[in-house]
């Protein structure tokens, strides 16, 4: 393997659980923390470094701009006894070799920190706190990846229509504008999209306003254009996606909604919906050069793959890849080459690599690499 085309491949995972403990958890093999991979973007190939990073729950994985750090969340539940009001992240440098070297942790004061992101500074970090209906940003020092203190923590109310998910607000998603001071945060429970603004001298939050969803979508997550003011929420209830054009001072506004599962499928009822909703859609992302969107159906075990419109980043349907048997995949990243795509296939205990087509947006199966309840994935250049 040629050295240039090696990168790191870091994979969290669920840990600390017994089978069926958690009950958006289909695999019986629990987790061990966040794992290292090299990666070869020549061929797709995933070998394990033979280092394992001991964590709990380290669900959702952030690189920093700088590529110097990587930070990890502590997905954590009343399901297996954590209190209300206790959350962590944790902070690590990346060492060559593919090994991480813890640099602290630090409360984020709420239980399912299902995402972390960092603002486009670098300066501030932004962490979900799902079962409390709220948010938290911390400081971030780019020069030590030490986590500094909580600067503003929101929390939010309402309901949705479906009742086993949206008794109460559940904020699942939370993502910076990369040019703007706005901060997005997509609330599974409300229905909503919460827009703040992040003051980047105090770290305080100044509400900018909702955005208001179809009843019973579930946003989960968001993905922005490389080029276009276009944005993409993808919503797990409903199984669609919402492309929204980006106001610099408003936010978003939604322009066009699309459905990723197929027109006959039922979703309810099936033993591997583990959301228990009419879709139990996951992730979505845009490949590199943004004329292709993909969005995981779980349960239904596919990705839908759209192509992107050149100049309204409006979405059409192109085709659709079958994932492994069982994965309720959470996760997918596009490789640094730009040339594949990798699925944290959950349920089913692996990585998942796919060869991209780079004209039609398709993807074929290039490698699969066993690792116990993936859930993220997160690149990081080679250091020699």
């Amino acid at each position: 393997m040629k050295e240039t085309n090696i990168k790191y491949l870091f994979v969290g995972s669920y840990t600390g659980y017994e089978p069926g403990q958690l009950g958006w958890v289909g695999s019986k093999q629990p987790g061990e923390g966040i794992l290292s991979f090299a990666f070869d973007s020549s061929d797709g190939s995933i070998a394990p470094t033979g280092k394992i990073i001991k964590q709990d729950s380290p669900t959702w994985l952030e690189i920093h701009p700088n590529r110097r750090f990587l930070v990890a969340t502590h997905e954590l539940s009343s399901h297996t006894g954590i209190p209300a009001g206790v959350g962590f992240l944790t902070s690590y440098k990346i060492l060559p070799g593919g090994e991480l070297e813890k640099i602290c942790t630090q409360p984020t004061f709420g239980r399912g920190n299902t995402c972390v992101t960092f603002d486009q500074t670098g300066r501030f970090l932004l962490v979900t706190r799902y079962w409390e209906g709220g948010i938290s940003v911390l400081r971030f020092d780019p020069d030590t990846g030490m986590i500094g203190a909580v600067t503003a923590r929101p929390d939010y109310t309402g309901t949705g229509p479906v009742p086993i998910r949206q008794a109460m607000s559940h904020p699942h998603g939370i993502h910076a504008d990369p040019r703007t001071n706005l901060v997005y945060v997509m609330d599974l429970g409300t229905d909503t999209v919460h827009q703040h603004v992040l003051d980047l001298n105090t770290g305080l939050l100044t509400p900018q306003g909702d955005v208001k969803l179809s009843p019973g979508s579930g946003p989960r997550g968001i993905n922005f254009h490389p080029s276009l003011r276009v944005a993409y929420v993808n919503c797990e209830l409903d199984g669609t996606a919402v492309v929204c054009d980006i106001d610099n001072e408003k936010g978003l506004l939604p322009v066009q909604i699309v459905r990723c599962y197929p027109e006959d499928f039922v979703a309810r009822g099936n033993p591997e919906n583990l959301g228990k909703a009419d879709f139990w859609g996951a992730e979505g992302c845009l490949s590199a050069d943004g004329l292709h969107y993909y969005y995981i159906c779980r349960v239904h075990q596919s990705i839908a793959i759209f192509s992107v419109g050149l100049d309204d980043g409006k979405l059409t349907f192109s085709s659709r890849c079958a994932l492994a048997s069982n994965s309720n995949a959470r996760n997918l990243s596009i490789d640094p080459s730009g040339k594949y795509l990798l699925v944290a296939s959950q349920d089913a205990n692996c990585v998942e690599c796919f060869r991209i087509d780079l004209r039609t947006g398709s993807l074929e199966l290039a490698h699969t690499q066993y690792a116990p309840c993936a859930a993220d994935i997160a690149f990081s250049p080679l250091q020699t």
